[in-house]
């Protein structure tokens, strides 16, 4: 099972090396690659002028943005995974994001795993981290999938944490794969319906998807408390932070 999580890891590092070697050949990057790549993950209107210029390897490209934003935790995703579905269609979109997205989980889990505990506090925020420390000590694949399922959770955060539990890489393969699937493909709706000019569509979707984001933001203590019950913890200290 160690062979599948060093060779999982490997795969999705050489794919974002790749990614970084390729814009910088191609003059896209500047001399600090990581902040263009950045903004690359952050702007649609960026993202969309390198897909348009490069078709032939769009895709590729795509999906390893995908991954990277991912590893830059603090990044979000909904840039990337709306033009997506804007970009590709609805089908492609969704396809391409679930590519870049478990490439990206599986890579944070392999940094997890392989540089511990320490790395793994200074990347993720304190408050997340107190939390959410009891996933570090447990197998729970359920209460993880749950997780992933959640609008909001900061899922990218949460591999990095599943990393260094007792979880082994191919339940975390399943289970990030599976769980990103729902607001991976209402992003790729959305940015589909904007792209056909379908606006009533997309803003009918943009309304559902932030108010799933808000519920579970507003909701994390809940959800904190839950999970640690599913998994036979004690429940979170009165006056931690939420």
């Amino acid at each position: 099972m160690r062979r599948w999580t060093i060779w999982g890891g490997a795969a999705a590092g050489l794919a974002v090396a790749f990614l970084l070697v390729y814009l910088h050949m191609g003059g896209m990057l500047w001399p600090e690659p990581l902040r263009e790549l950045a903004r690359l993950a952050t702007s649609r209107e960026a993202l969309r002028r390198v897909l348009e210029e490069h078709r032939a390897v769009a895709p590729v490209l795509f999906i390893l943005i995908q991954a990277a934003q991912v590893v830059a935790a603090p990044i979000p995703g909904e840039v990337t995974g709306f033009l997506g579905g804007y970009f590709f269609g609805v089908l492609k979109g969704f396809i391409y994001s679930a590519i870049g997205l478990t490439l990206g989980s599986v890579l944070a889990f392999g940094l997890g795993h392989w540089l511990g505990q320490p790395f793994v506090r200074r990347l993720v925020k304190p408050e997340t981290y107190e939390r959410f420390a009891f996933l570090t000590e447990t197998r729970g694949a359920l209460v993880a999938f749950v997780l992933f399922l959640i609008p909001g959770f900061p899922k990218d955060y949460l591999s990095y944490l599943l990393g260094v539990s007792p979880m082994r890489f191919l339940p975390f393969l399943v289970v990030c794969a599976l769980g990103r699937l729902p607001g991976t493909y209402l992003l790729s709706l959305q940015g589909d319906r904007v792209g056909g000019r379908a606006y009533l569509q997309g803003l009918i979707i943009l309304t559902a998807v932030v108010v799933l984001c808000v519920v579970g933001y507003l909701a994390r203590g809940h959800i904190s408390t839950w999970a640690q019950g599913n998994l036979g913890q004690p429940p979170p200290r009165k006056g931690a932070p939420d």
